[in-house]
């Protein structure tokens, strides 16, 4: 846990964090100051990374260590905790609107949640389990794993719907596969996946599955929720495999090829491992691997 804790432009310091300011002050390590302070190491550290309250005990000890009268130390865990709880609300209000740009129709009629009527509290409840997460707020944070296709992309709807496609592809796809990614076997396997394009979906896409498969990837094909203006994505797992997400938005099959040769590019990218935060970086990465789907199926001379 950190001992400072923020969200927009609400931070909460947890008084750990002024122990910290003083162990830095005194320069001493925490053993010294533990010993000093008459409480154990571990006890300490807890509370210097926030993952412990200050109690009137350990307030009254540091205002006898530090001339800081115990009061000023209580007060400080009081206006963390109530700054901890505008936080939650904030979040909490934030979680609403999140959930009113998400279409809930779309996860009961594909089976996500039990049919029926739903407050927005139930929703948001739903969404949190099936997402596998606390807040929804995260949802909201632009995600470099996605494939926009343009700018206009970039905004919050999108940002929102995409990202939840893409949670729901890696809660399908995870420990689905143990074979980390081999990126050599993939390349193998590119001119049989160009064949494939000139074939029927009940002939190709049983055996493009299978080809990924061996590589370490998990082909994840859903429908598209409404707003989220993604064709495909990528994502890691933590043993080596990875997780491509292919959707049906524009139900068109040179689209489909496109996205699916778009994301093996960013899979085979020497850079795929790396994050671009920033969005310019990421547009490169992104017609980088438009470059390469456009030579996979007619190189330049050619096509001029």
């Amino acid at each position: 846990m950190n001992n400072e804790v923020s969200y927009k432009n609400l931070i909460a310091f947890h008084p750990g964090s002024y122990v910290e300011d003083i162990l830095d002050d005194l320069n001493i390590t925490q053993k010294e100051f533990a010993t000093r302070l008459g409480v154990t190491e571990k006890s300490l550290s807890k509370l210097i990374n926030g993952e412990d309250n200050l109690s009137n005990e350990t307030a009254y000890k540091l205002s006898k260590l530090t001339g800081i009268s115990i009061d000023t130390w209580i007060n400080l865990q009081n206006k963390y905790d109530k700054k901890i709880l505008e936080i939650n609300d904030t979040k909490i209000e934030d979680e609403k609107e999140i959930c009113k740009k998400i279409d809930f129709k779309y996860f009961k009629k594909h089976g996500f949640v039990e049919a029926g009527r739903y407050a927005i509290t139930e929703k948001m409840e739903k969404l949190r389990s099936g997402l596998n997460t606390s807040s929804l707020t995260y949802l909201a944070e632009f995600n470099t794993a996605v494939s926009y296709r343009s700018t206009k992309d970039f905004d919050e709807n999108s940002i929102i719907n995409s990202n939840i496609m893409l949670e729901i592809a890696s809660n399908h796809a995870r420990d689905k596969c143990d074979t980390k990614l081999n990126k050599k076997k993939l390349r193998s396997y590119l001119p049989e996946i160009k064949k494939m394009t000139l074939q029927k979906t009940t002939e190709f896409y049983p055996r493009l599955k299978e080809i990924l498969f061996e590589c370490g990837i998990v082909l994840v094909a859903l429908p598209n929720l409404k707003n989220a203006s993604i064709n495909g994505a990528t994502k890691r797992f933590r043993n080596g495999s990875v997780m491509l997400l292919i959707t049906d938005r524009n139900k068109s099959a040179d689209i489909f090829w496109f996205s699916i040769i778009h994301e093996i590019s960013h899979i085979l990218d020497s850079d795929f491992y790396s994050s671009y935060e920033d969005k310019k970086k990421y547009q490169e990465k992104e017609m980088k691997a438009n470059r390469f789907a456009e030579n996979f199926f007619i190189e330049d001379d050619l096509y001029n």
